[in-house]
């Protein structure tokens, strides 16, 4: 569906999905910054991550470079990065200052 020059995309949410062992990498590096020498103890964290589906009242939005944002229809809030990744950056951190302080 178009909304002016802006394309809006659907979700195709597959449960089934299971991500490649280097799209798990990329996504526990590239995004939520986890090192994976240090840190493989939680990958799962990055597993569920790059598996978890939008919040219903986001959607993807392509723009006319071709590129991909996230937008809110209920808030009008808009993103480059998928609504969910801030949360597993966040419980990936926490997990990492726990597993800190459990080493002292």
């Amino acid at each position: 569906m178009l909304a002016g020059d802006q394309l809006i995309l659907e979700e195709d949410y597959d449960e089934n999905y299971e991500p490649t062992e280097q799209e798990i990498k990329e996504y526990a590096t590239d995004v939520l910054g986890l090192s994976l020498s240090s840190d493989a103890d939680l990958m799962w964290i990055a597993r569920q991550g790059i598996k978890e589906p939008l919040p219903p009242e986001w959607k993807p939005i392509q723009d006319v470079s071709g590129d991909i944002y996230y937008f809110n229809f209920e808030n009008g809030q808009s993103m480059w990065d998928h609504p969910c990744d801030e949360y597993y950056r966040g419980l990936y951190l926490q997990k990492k200052k726990k597993k800190k302080s459990t080493l002292r």
